[in-house]
């Protein structure tokens, strides 16, 4: 009697912009990390405009996206007029 475990059941309710529109405001840090293997201080210092960085990733690679630090998904880096674009692919 005073064992009894009791099950509740919590449905998630869908994001809305309804709820908290001054929260879609909010600043927040997107960050798209490339590994780069065997990078060293000396090649960080000797960088310069148009310096290309050899990522030893292929075209159409798959980078990791995080938002403030939380992992949420995961992009490739496209062109898109001339501009180097992040295009998400997968969301977590």
């Amino acid at each position: 009697m005073g064992n009894e475990t009791q099950t509740r059941v919590v449905e998630a309710i869908p994001p809305s912009r309804e709820l908290w529109p001054e929260a879609l405001e909010l600043p927040c840090q997107l960050h798209v990390a490339l590994d780069v293997h065997h990078f060293t201080i000396r090649d960080l210092l000797s960088l310069s405009v148009n310096s290309l960085v050899d990522t030893q990733r292929r075209e159409g690679a798959h980078v990791p996206v995080r938002v403030n630090s939380i992992m949420v998904g995961w992009a490739e880096f496209d062109v898109i007029d001339g501009r180097l674009a992040v295009r998400m692919t997968e969301m977590v």
